[in-house]
């Protein structure tokens, strides 16, 4: 990381101690406050895990016009993801069925959405990529049902239905009620 990144993150780190210390901040301008920092991708690797989530989940549900609430309540739903002050968060997780990484992409599935074979590594370490690959597929289904419901349902059983988790991905709009944050 430059120094001059670096320096970014201390002086924001220690004004938003001082706001908060100060009871002049509310949580969910700290979530924002991040979009306004760039870290780049060459200092991922000294990222935490939480931090890479709130970064590509924000990325690519924009990029692939996913509702937000939709993508943080599966990520909240397939490995717990409580937002980017999670500091314990493991996103190296892998189901009973075989699904893996922090979005629990299914490795077949990957192989289908990148027309290619993907390693299950990849998918279980490569944050970025098994958010993107997840991403990916939310938007084939969505095209090919139109109804966030069923596309949540179909991306938790692999059928086109509605359960209890296609419910609470849809109907849970409030997704940071789940989220942790700065004890002050």
């Amino acid at each position: 990381m430059s120094i001059q990144k670096t320096l970014l993150v201390v002086l924001f780190s220690i004004a938003v101690i001082v706001l908060l210390c100060s009871n002049e901040l509310k949580k969910d301008i700290i979530y924002k406050s991040f979009d306004m920092i760039d870290f780049g991708h060459s200092s991922d690797i000294n990222k935490p895990s939480s931090i890479l989530m709130y970064e590509n989940l924000e990325k690519y549900s924009k990029e692939y016009k996913i509702p937000k609430h939709i993508i943080y309540n599966i990520a909240f739903l397939e490995t717990r993801y409580e937002g980017p002050f999670d500091w314990g968060y493991n996103p190296e997780r892998t189901s009973p069925v075989g699904a893996v990484g922090p979005m629990q992409v299914m490795p077949s599935t990957a192989d289908y959405i990148c027309h290619k074979k993907v390693s299950v590594k990849k998918l279980k370490t490569d944050i970025r990529f098994n958010i993107e690959t997840s991403v990916k597929l939310l938007q084939i289904l969505y095209k090919k049902y139109g109804n966030w419901e069923i596309v949540c349902g179909c991306y938790n059983t692999g059928r086109p239905m509605i359960n209890d988790y296609a419910r609470f991905c849809d109907k849970n709009k409030n997704y940071q009620k789940n989220w942790k944050y700065l004890k002050y």
